[in-house]
């Protein structure tokens, strides 16, 4: 396993240099099964602060925040700052003095989103929404018309930049599971290749929290028994990941640190429900952060929802 810190290239600002993760069998040593990476998990870069930069030049190369009262999104040179989402606007303005605050501006965002799956969908004919910024694209099968899954995200990458005028990072990987890691460690404005037969090198000296279904808590349950990286978390028996964090949540923690994830990517998917949520911990908390809280819960699901045209009958 290579060193925890050893440096990892992804492209920056429209570079089309792609990384190929290293190498590694599982920890018991058994091999990864084979297969080609055809998976994109592609992710707009701080979507709503990204299309606040867009249309007006001034705020460019600038910290902005989009909100009213609480920080719904932030730009990258804001989150330099610990500028981040669902934070009370007078903390934001106080760990980053240079802080714009823009109000947000619902249909932008809408318009910008229906362009950018509109790249998607000329992409590849399967697509999944996850959000109105981010979702899984499948394209196997398109090598002899298209060429490599990684040639097809690199155009896709240029695509929404030249008709979007928007950055945004794409993962590629087997798994949607890998996938999606790979996008986020790859942000900002970045791309990631993680090659089959490499898969469990670049996902095991990963921080745990990658892995979906750790939040805060369960992070801080697993750092307390000296369990801080993906790979700590793969070489211990399903049984004790069981034992430390339940039985669902710990059969998905172990799958995932070996990287199993069967689902395939569902085009047109009919969701029964929208949701969100977030982790509070068990301390104290003030009626300030649970507002700030449960505003950014609701902007996510009703985003999600006016994204799918969707209406709700109970909540």
């Amino acid at each position: 396993t290579p060193a925890r810190n050893a440096p990892l290239t992804s492209t920056r600002a429209g570079l089309d240099t792609v990384v190929r993760a290293c190498n590694i069998c599982s920890m018991t040593g058994r091999v990864q099964q084979t297969g080609e990476a055809t998976i994109l998990h592609a992710d707009l870069d701080s979507f709503y602060a990204s299309v606040e930069q867009r249309d007006d030049p001034r705020l460019r190369g600038l910290p902005v925040a989009v909100g009213g009262g609480v920080v719904l999104a932030a730009s990258y040179e804001a989150k330099r700052f610990g500028v981040r989402t669902p934070m009370p606007e007078h903390q934001a303005r106080r760990v980053c003095p240079g802080l714009r605050v823009v109000p947000p501006r619902f249909a932008a965002y809408t318009e910008a989103s229906r362009a950018v799956f509109d790249v998607f969908h000329d992409t590849s004919p399967i697509v999944e929404a996850l959000s109105i910024d981010e979702a899984f694209i499948d394209v196997s099968g398109l090598r002899r018309i298209a060429g490599a899954p990684v040639e097809v995200a690199q155009r896709l990458r240029a695509a929404v930049a030249d008709r979007v005028g928007l950055p945004i990072t794409v993962g590629v990987a087997r798994t949607k599971f890998l996938a999606k890691v790979a996008s986020g460690v790859a942000k900002p404005d970045g791309l990631l290749l993680v090659e089959p037969d490499r898969e469990l090198d670049f996902l095991h000296p990963l921080p745990v929290g990658r892995l979906w279904g750790v939040g805060e808590v369960t992070e801080r349950k697993l750092a307390d028994l000296g369990l801080h990286t993906v790979g700590q978390v793969a070489a211990l028996g399903e049984e004790q990941v069981v034992a430390i964090v339940g039985r669902g949540v710990g059969r998905q923690l172990f799958a995932l640190a070996h990287n199993r994830d069967p689902r395939r990517v569902e085009a047109a998917k009919r969701r029964g429900s929208i949701g969100s949520q977030s982790a509070l911990g068990r301390g104290p908390k003030t009626w300030e952060r649970l507002e700030a809280v449960l505003l950014a819960i609701v902007d996510r699901v009703t985003r999600r929802m006016r994204v799918a045209g969707r209406a709700g009958r109970t909540v």
